[in-house]
């Protein structure tokens, strides 16, 4: 799964950051305080996107992963102003990811009554997991109708499902820890690749094998998954007490220093 590429991408000259990103924000509590270096807004370079577009056709064509590492790399330095630029884009997605994490929590611990009582519903009429899975995202995910939104819903769904696919007897209302981390891991990893398909993944489209072009993209979407992974179950081990309202900002983190580790590679 993934965002169309349907269109040419994100233009130069622009802010790094659309302006009503921040309309998402204010829909969502607690909200992080605002920091007065990001009340300007930083104007995109010229061709942003060339150096990320050109390894990832590279990529593309060849299945080269040092090439895909360069593109991620290049994306994140110049396209998006650095790391802690895409940690700032995708604000949306590390919120809406605390909150699935909270979610399955509470939903353990018997304190999120309004999904437990639909859940149960379903349950009684025979539903399916997907039933379930859908939901529990229908709760949990904003639907304001702008692309951000639509694309958490999507990979909140594909991140449940990932899960339920490789343990087919979990149950949503008792996941492990282990379990409810997995899923924000790759609901940020649908995320991530939603974000740069939507950015830059037009270079696809030049592919004229489906079957090629479908396997380069669920490859770049499980390299991507596998580092966020790696920087959450980093931030876990380094903040094992995190309280629940400071989430955000660990996932926050994660994202950062996943394009950190692109951008070294650049």
């Amino acid at each position: 799964m993934g965002t169309s590429a349907s269109h040419s991408g994100p233009k130069s000259s622009r802010p790094l950051d659309p302006p009503w990103l921040s309309d998402i924000m204010l829909g969502q509590v607690p909200l992080a305080p605002i920091n007065p270096s990001l009340d300007m807004p930083k104007l995109a370079p010229v061709a942003r996107y060339k150096d990320a577009r050109r390894n990832l056709t590279d990529y593309a064509k060849s299945g080269n992963k040092q090439s895909l590492t360069r593109s991620l790399g290049h994306y994140s330095k110049t396209g998006m102003g650095g790391a802690s630029g895409v940690a700032n884009r995708m604000q949306n997605s590390t919120r809406t990811a605390a909150g699935i994490h909270s979610a399955l929590s509470s939903l353990r611990d018997g304190s999120l009554p309004s999904i437990a009582n639909d859940i149960a519903k379903l349950k009684s009429e025979g539903a399916g997991i997907y039933s379930i899975i859908d939901i529990f995202v229908r709760h949990v995910c904003p639907d304001g109708g702008s692309l951000d939104e639509t694309s958490a819903r999507d990979s909140a769904s594909a991140a449940l499902s990932e899960l339920f696919e490789r343990n087919p007897n979990a149950d949503i209302q008792n996941l492990s820890d282990d379990d409810s981390w997995s899923v924000v891991s790759a609901f940020l990893g649908y995320e991530a690749f939603n974000r740069i398909q939507l950015d830059i993944g037009q270079t696809f489209e030049k592919l004229d094998s489906l079957s090629e072009r479908t396997y380069r993209l669920q490859e770049m979407r499980e390299y991507l998954e596998a580092e966020v992974t790696v920087q959450v179950n980093t931030l876990r081990s380094e903040n094992p007490n995190t309280p629940s309202s400071s989430l955000h900002e660990l996932l926050r983190a994660a994202i950062e220093r996943t394009f950190r580790v692109f951008e070294v590679s650049s």
